[in-house]
């Protein structure tokens, strides 16, 4: 026996801004009133979405635009948005994570499309924090914090539901080069944070002059893709582009999706069923200071690692050390023994393959007395095995409340079997 898989395929060869992803997705199928729905739900004060027809290089295209009332209008792909931070028509502070989180945590939507827009909120924050030297907590979003940002991505998550793929394959992506103006000054082409936020995956066409990736756009692209590459292999079904405004001479400005489906052999008749595995990294060091030791498993985090612990142990001539084993997937291999390498006093490393198993993962958010807390849910072929209220939400409003962090813990898995 067979399913049928349906299978995204993003092109972003020429770059990627959020309205563009949302065009393309629009233009494949997804519905745009629902896509208005999910946008007005939100209750951005005087942000509208409209959508038109236009020809990019001789290619028919959808265009988004988001409008703000009482602003001129001025959507150009890139420079648009980023001219009214710079200049502070649109909240001349910028936004924080958790006042983008409060004013999507709040609105009635699909809680499948909630989630998948904080995700990429918050990989979009802690990429600039990273950039910029700051905490979390510290960074305001000033083009990515716009309002017609917020209405990008939540429009392109509604969409996404909407059409429902089982799995989406980007493209290589088009970054440009040169220099680009921000809130904060004069950037290079990637901006810091775009770099930051495409590491694992592959870029193309970097020699395109101006920005062609937005920070947003490579947010989006790097959150939503299960993996990178070609077209894969698919019956299409539907094609569509998303534009920009601006032309450019070397190709349309455009994005382009393509829907297709797939012939997938059943897990029940399989005979051969694809076991997940994962890279084990492991080294000894017995000469590192704590903060050195506390630095390196920080920059293996940041190198693409997935879990790094450390343990006690006693090496040659009785001297005390510690034994360090990193978790990371195969595509990361390079970044991650580099970071090991540079990082600690190691001279070697080991490493091997080794099977993995893992629950479906997903995240649900809560209202309680102390404010919104998300809960990792854990399932195993769909049954419910656990749930835990996020320490990091917990913490934060135990401080603020000034209560034990178990109270904020508890009132979390309260609110949350109340909900069900």
């Amino acid at each position: 026996m067979s399913t049928r898989e349906k299978i995204l395929w993003f092109d972003a060869a020429a770059g990627a801004s959020g309205d563009m992803i949302l065009g393309a997705l629009v233009d494949v199928g997804a519905p745009f009133a629902a896509v208005k729905r999910a946008v007005a739900s939100l209750g951005l004060k005087g942000v509208r979405m409209s959508r038109h027809a236009v020809v990019r290089g001789a290619v028919a295209a959808t265009k988004i635009d988001v409008g703000i009332a009482g602003h001129p209008h001025d959507d150009h792909h890139v420079h648009s948005k980023r001219a009214r931070a710079s200049h502070g028509h649109d909240h001349d502070h910028g936004r924080t994570l958790a006042e983008i989180r409060k004013i999507i945590a709040i609105a009635p939507i699909e809680p499948a499309v909630r989630d998948r827009a904080l995700v990429i909120f918050k990989r979009l924050v802690e990429a600039e924090a990273e950039a910029h030297g700051l905490t979390v907590k510290s960074v305001h979003l000033h083009e990515a914090g716009a309002l017609d940002a917020i209405a990008d991505v939540v429009g392109v998550c509604a969409a996404l539901h909407a059409i429902g793929p089982d799995r989406i394959v980007v493209s290589p992506m088009t970054t440009g080069s040169g220099t680009v103006a921000c809130a904060h000054g004069l950037y290079p082409v990637p901006a810091p944070a775009t770099s930051l936020l495409l590491r694992g995956a592959p870029l193309t066409g970097i020699e395109a002059q101006g920005e062609r990736l937005t920070p947003t756009g490579a947010a989006i692209l790097t959150s939503i893709a299960n993996n990178y590459g070609g077209p894969p292999s698919m019956t299409l079904k539907k094609v569509g582009y998303g534009a920009g405004t601006r032309e450019y001479p070397e190709r349309p400005n455009v994005v382009r999706a393509m829907l297709g489906e797939r012939e997938t052999a059943d897990r029940t008749t399989a005979a051969a069923p694809r076991i997940p595995q994962v890279l084990v990294i492991e080294f000894t060091i017995d000469d590192a200071t704590p903060q050195l030791l506390a630095y390196a498993i920080e920059r293996l985090f940041a190198a693409g690692a997935l879990d790094v612990h450390t343990t006690p142990v006693q090496m040659k001539k009785g001297r005390a050390g510690h034994h360090v084993t990193t978790l990371t997937k195969v595509e990361h291999f390079d970044e991650v023994t580099r970071a090991a390498l540079t990082e600690t006093t190691t001279l070697g490393l080991r490493f091997h393959l080794e099977g993995r198993i893992e629950l479906d993962r997903s995240i649900e958010r809560v209202a309680t007395l102390y404010g919104a807390i998300d809960i990792k849910v854990g399932r195993l072929d769909g049954a419910e095995v656990h749930a835990t209220p996020e320490y990091d939400d917990c913490a934060a409003a135990a401080r603020k409340h000034g209560v034990p962090l178990f109270v904020v813990q508890q009132a979390a898995i309260g609110a949350r079997k109340k909900r069900r």
